[in-house]
């Protein structure tokens, strides 16, 4: 079984390890280690990249026997490597994942919403709550009480727990796991089972801003942004609203009644033109 060292420390990004197996997944080489900083996608988180040698990694995974496959570009002929670990989206996924943590307790907490589905994509991440109605005072109060606890910079700590002191644990959802089991500790306020990069403490975090919702039956899909990604968000939502106030000669607090008032003498001249 690899030793994952993302457990160890998720900020080490350069490792030295032994190649202990080298197959083919689909025509792509793959070597297993017997060590590695390299996070395999698992718990709605995806893999890291970087590169082993200087071979891109272009995918990881864990086998069932818990051994961690790292796809390459191409083949590695050394069986003694060094791996670098892609920090920039080692990060955001850190910031995006722990980020997560705090919002879903912030929904259980303030509505007692539970969360049921977890999802880091690319550009967005979501979480599914099992509430199907939520309102925009609702959702505002979550956002609040979300980012209060990242402006706390509250400590981030991450420990493996026996069985008896994992039911010491006020969980926000039970592991679905066998045991050992991992815990993520937002220090006194979430405590979660998950095998996931986090941050060192929650300041780290940025901000964390809804972005949307919707329903799903029973369910409400919450989209959500988190440290880089919401001030990339931000940034570009603020240059839109500037050039379409800076387009209608108005400050961006009247662009809402501008837009109003142009559809209002669109629909105007269309019935005339009829």
């Amino acid at each position: 079984m690899t030793e994952r060292l993302y457990y160890l420390d998720p900020y080490k990004t350069e490792f030295q390890a032994r190649v202990v197996e080298r197959i083919r997944v689909e025509g792509k080489p793959g070597v297993i280690l017997d060590s590695t900083c390299f996070y395999p996608t698992s718990g709605g988180q995806p893999h890291d990249r970087g590169h082993i040698n200087g071979v891109p990694v272009i995918n990881v995974f864990e086998r069932e026997d818990k051994a961690i496959v790292h796809i390459l570009a191409t083949e590695v002929e050394d069986d003694l490597v060094h791996g670098v670990v892609d920090w920039d989206r080692r990060f955001d996924h850190m910031q995006q994942h722990t980020g997560q943590h705090i919002l879903s307790q912030a929904f259980l907490q303030l509505l007692k919403a539970e969360t049921v589905g977890f999802h880091l994509g690319e550009r967005i991440c979501t979480i599914d709550v099992d509430q199907a109605s939520l309102t925009t005072a609702q959702l505002d109060k979550v956002e609040e009480l979300a980012n209060e606890i990242v402006f706390g910079d509250h400590p981030v700590k991450t420990y493996f727990v026996t069985e008896a002191e994992l039911a010491s644990l006020p969980l926000r959802k039970l592991p679905s796991v066998e045991m050992p089991i991992r815990i993520v500790e937002v220090e006194g306020f979430d405590y979660s089972p998950c095998g996931g990069t986090h941050c060192r403490r929650t300041g780290e975090v940025g901000l964390i801003k809804i972005t949307k919702v919707e329903r799903r039956g029973k369910d409400t899909r919450v989209e959500f942004l988190c440290g880089g990604r919401a001030l990339a968000d931000y940034r570009d939502k603020n240059r839109t609203v500037n050039e379409l106030a800076n387009r209608f000669s108005v400050g961006t607090w009247e662009l809402s009644e501008a837009v109003e008032r142009l559809a209002e003498e669109l629909q105007a001249s269309r019935r005339e033109l009829k």
